[in-house]
């Protein structure tokens, strides 16, 4: 009984540490997952982000959950070709996601963009859920939608910087990028590209760091490392790599015959270095990989997400697909289609900027008849919250 008596103690302890988190239902009791305190760590205090997670989606719907697991632009808000603001906008309430990405269309001016990014803020929030990722790319060079339309003075290219040989030039770029996107209010920046060039890949015009994966590998994570400095959640793409593709799945779609084991001496080497740092988000590509999955593009494939990125490599964070809307996808799939297939494959997040409303709807449905379990979502979902908990987004 003595025993018995220490551990409910230090069960009381616990609760009293956990951070207090904005919620519409958070005044209701915390409930403890079984394993969230076993004898053998008692001892461990420390709090602990994806046991965290899972007890704030005690308080969470289905709807709530998959939006989490949706990231939308502001026209999926607001019926437009173009949105500058969604201020007034109830979308949140029926519509409740967990991500937005922003992109040149959506900005003009830096008041309008911090007008923008507080309307996502005020109706997430109105609406009782959690802070949601606002998104963008902005990698240097060309690919910069904040400071090519703002006339922010933009960083060099990642090619650029690659030819310089110093890592710490990286670094720089990480801090430069992460100082203007979090004084918008940005948290989430897609970058750094992790493709190692390996052939002519149109994708990649300027994108990468250049052939050697160990200083590609070196780059990606110096830079990740900057933007970490100033609060911004790096994203390394595009998983398991562009750099022997031949064309662009921005308008084809792509694929290579190169094995896992010609792939894990090449480019796959960023990736795996930046997992045993602690990345935090990992985006898929669209790229097939025949050697593996001639069906599916990595995106969709529960060979590369589950087996290869998850079982093989050990990450254990969120991943994310680069856009549905892209031709690789949809000449092939519907939105729908590839919603589902992502999601089953085991991606977190769907990155579906103009589709997030039927991307949605798929997800609910699926979860509703079966095909997709309420373990995948769960597991989605906490994975989600957790990077959110560590980064500070959830307080």
């Amino acid at each position: 009984m003595g025993k018995m008596r220490i551990i409910t103690s230090m069960f009381l302890a616990l609760c009293l540490m956990l951070p207090v988190f904005v919620h519409a239902e958070m005044n209701e009791e915390l409930l403890f997952d079984d394993d969230f305190l076993l004898e053998e760590d008692a001892d461990d205090y420390r709090p602990d982000p994806l046991r965290q997670a899972k007890i704030l989606m005690r308080h969470m719907t289905l709807e709530e959950k998959i939006g989490q697991m949706i990231m939308i632009s502001p026209e999926d808000m607001t019926g437009e070709k173009r949105s500058e603001r969604i201020a007034g906008q109830d979308i949140f309430s029926d519509f409740p996601v967990g991500g937005v990405i922003l992109y040149g269309q959506n900005i003009s001016s830096e008041k309008q963009l911090r007008a923008l990014i507080q309307d996502i803020y005020d109706g997430s929030q109105n609406a009782g859920l959690y802070p949601p990722f606002i998104a963008v790319d902005e990698e240097g060079g060309y690919v910069a939608r904040i400071a090519n339309k703002l006339g922010i003075a933009t960083v060099p290219s990642a090619e650029s910087t690659g030819l310089t040989g110093d890592a710490q030039n990286a670094f720089q770029n990480g801090r430069m990028i992460g100082a203007y996107l979090k004084e918008f209010g940005i948290n989430l920046d897609l970058a750094p590209v992790a493709d190692v060039l390996i052939a002519s890949a149109p994708e990649l015009e300027g994108r990468s760091y250049g052939t050697d994966p160990q200083l590609v590998s070196q780059m990606a994570r110096m830079m990740a490392e900057g933007l970490r400095d100033e609060g911004i959640i790096p994203c390394f793409k595009h998983f398991p790599g562009h750099g022997a593709a031949g064309r662009n799945a921005h308008n084809v779609p792509v694929s290579h015959g190169r094995s896992l084991t010609e792939m894990q001496s090449c480019e796959l080497i960023p990736f795996e270095d930046a997992i045993r740092d602690g990345a935090e988000m990992i985006m898929m590509s669209h790229l097939k990989i025949n050697s593996l999955d001639s069906a599916h593009p990595a995106s969709l494939s529960r060979v590369l997400v589950t087996d290869v990125l998850r079982n093989t490599f050990g990450f254990q964070g969120v991943v994310i697909t680069d856009a549905l809307r892209m031709d690789a996808i949809k000449e092939e799939y519907s939105i729908s289609e590839a919603a589902v297939l992502a999601v089953d494959a085991g991606v977190d997040i769907l990155l579906v900027p103009g589709d997030g409303k039927r991307a949605f709807d798929a997800l609910v449905k699926a979860v509703e008849n079966g095909t997709i379990s309420m373990e995948c979502i769960d597991e989605s979902v906490a994975r989600i919250l957790a990077l959110k908990i560590k980064s500070g987004l959830i307080q």
